[in-house]
């Protein structure tokens, strides 16, 4: 269980795992040929960011923590475009910032006590201005995250597409779309 080895050194029990990282890789690779850019929303230590860096489209990343700030750029280098925002404060429009009109890849926290109206309302806004969202969560079903539940709700497409069990907890993948 190798890919167990790099925990974030945070104070977070919770790790994302190489194995999750080629996963959410896997599955935002399939939209690429159909967005000219790409941004990552809570790039975290960068486990599953790193396999975004060398994507056939240009990802901007995204990390409001300083703590994982930080560890990004030591991890990646102070060279690595890293753009320490907030995901609430982020344009929907076609900068190099905004959330308009790319494949969006998040591995942000959306479920308990992260759920929020404004949530909904962001990955709202992008899905309408053309963008796809790949999420992960540490929650397994659709029904249990709240925010997929409203979105789906008004008409967005949500779908589970992979879960990777050798994770601490188990991750799963989901895909959000404008129907």
């Amino acid at each position: 269980m190798v890919y167990l080895t790099k925990l974030k050194h945070t104070g977070s029990v919770i790790s994302s795992s190489d194995k999750f990282g080629a996963k959410m890789f896997d599955v935002a690779a399939r939209y690429f040929s159909q967005y000219a850019r790409g941004i990552f929303i809570g790039t975290g230590s960068g486990v599953v960011a790193q396999y975004f860096m060398q994507a056939p489209v240009p990802f901007a990343f995204v990390e409001k923590h300083p703590a994982f700030v930080r560890q990004f750029h030591e991890r990646f280098g102070a060279d690595t475009p890293l753009l320490a925002k907030d995901f609430f404060t982020l344009p929907i429009d076609e900068s190099g910032e905004g959330l308009a009109n790319c494949v969006m890849v998040s591995c942000m926290p959306v479920t308990g006590m992260f759920y929020s109206e404004k949530l909904v309302e962001q990955f709202r806004d992008a899905l309408n201005s053309g963008s796809t969202i790949v999420q992960m969560s540490y929650t397994p079903f659709i029904k249990q995250i709240r925010l997929f539940d409203r979105l789906q709700r008004e008409g967005f497409k949500v779908q589970r597409v992979s879960t990777v069990f050798f994770n601490i907890p188990p991750a799963s993948v989901f895909v959000l779309r404008k129907a």
